[in-house]
């Protein structure tokens, strides 16, 4: 056997062996994993939004034709794949096992369609069929069966006459680009904006529809001590834990759909001066924030004391660690005119505990983001090299 291996000439560019597979089945496979993790994200936000912490117990007819549960289902899929540890990622997302049949299923079922039909351009016969018909051409290449050129057509035509809608709805909910304006007048605005400590700043974005808000917890850690040496200007600080956030807090959780992250980030001349701020954003359905909000906020307020214990402790004791604040350390790069801050301690790792509501640093969606988006929420690397500008 003689295994050749592709040669990355320039950047993102590839000359593939002339024995290896026509180039059709890479657009194949780009496509429908493209497609396949689309319908995760948009069932996920649906029904964590309509079920909170219960989504996972909703009925689900497997692909074995068992009628099982959602949360059922994954767990045994994961139980087998940790036969197998030590190929891929273990995943704990239950989205993440599903087929495309199952979440097909899911979608255009007696029980559910009617949350999710607003976001189809179609009958549910119709989509289910398009739907299908993506699903055959999955099992075809999944099962190593050879491909026409025109069933990859189809597959292009058929998610654009479909998930286009989807598309717009998951680019608005992940960027959420709208400030919330001040002189809101619902009680939950009115309520959760005047929550606050010194070292925490609340504010709220929203989606082009408003459907969607982004609640922004901007963490301002002290800096318990700074150095100077050749290596670089060095801090030691504190991370709020973005994990532990929604684990030690399921009252909380449960209400949030997805949590992502943003690590601090500086580019300063004089390092003394960089400031040092993590961002966190947990996204709700505007609905989900007016019929719970005295309850997000009780929760809420209980995270900010918490906090500001831990803080206190940490400062008199730099070796001690809370459950939502631990002492990192990062450091400001030399270099010719400015400094640049380097702060990997302050990302979240993903775990087989990481709880499903976290996205990483999934923030920004382009307006192609089926097509281009390299981070998918629940997967530990991205999953493209192309960093080519959306613009």
């Amino acid at each position: 056997m003689n295994w050749k291996e592709a040669k990355n000439t320039e950047n993102n560019i590839y000359d593939l062996p002339g024995h290896w597979l026509k180039i059709e089945y890479f657009e194949a496979l780009n496509i429908l994993f493209r497609v396949e993790n689309l319908l995760r994200m948009f069932v996920y936000i649906i029904l964590k939004n309509e079920y909170k912490d219960k989504w996972k117990d909703l009925s689900v007819t497997s692909d074995d034709d068992e009628n099982s549960t959602i949360g059922a289902i994954a767990k045994k899929r994961l139980s087998q794949d940790k036969n197998y540890a030590y190929l891929g990622y273990v995943i704990t997302s239950p989205l993440l096992h599903l087929t495309s049949g199952e979440l097909i299923r899911i979608i255009t079922s007696d029980s559910y369609w009617k949350l999710f039909k607003k976001y189809f351009p179609g009958s549910r016969e119709i989509i289910k069929n398009k739907l299908d018909e993506i699903g055959n051409v999955r099992n075809s290449l999944a099962h190593f069966r050879p491909l026409k050129k025109g069933d990859i057509e189809l597959v292009k035509q058929n998610s654009n006459h479909t998930l286009s809608l989807i598309e717009k709805t998951i680019k608005d909910y992940i960027s959420c680009p709208d400030i919330v304006p001040t002189n809101t007048d619902e009680d939950w605005y009115k309520e959760l904006i005047t929550i606050g400590i010194p070292d925490i700043e609340i504010s709220f974005k929203q989606s082009k529809n408003e459907e969607w808000i982004k609640l922004f917890i901007e963490f301002k850690p002290p800096k318990l001590n700074e150095e100077d040496s050749w290596l670089g200007y060095t801090v030691r600080t504190a991370n709020l834990k973005t994990d532990n956030l929604l684990i030690n807090y399921p009252n909380f959780s449960k209400y949030i759909i997805s949590c992502t992250e943003k690590r601090p980030s500086a580019y300063v001349e004089k390092p003394e001066n960089g400031k040092i701020e993590k961002l966190i954003s947990l996204t709700f359905s505007r609905k989900t924030l007016a019929d719970n909000h005295s309850k997000i906020k009780s929760e809420l307020e209980k995270i900010l004391l918490e906090i500001t214990k831990e803080l206190a402790l940490i400062k008199e004791d730099n070796l001690a660690r809370g459950k939502l604040i631990e002492v990192v350390s990062c450091y400001f790069d030399k270099g010719e005119q400015y400094h640049s801050l380097k702060a990997h301690q302050f990302d979240t790792e993903l775990t087989e505990d990481t709880p499903v509501e976290f996205w990483g640093s999934l923030n920004y969606a382009s307006r192609d983001f089926m097509t281009d988006t390299d981070k998918y929420p629940w997967m530990p690397i991205d999953i493209s090299e192309d960093k080519d500008l959306p613009f």
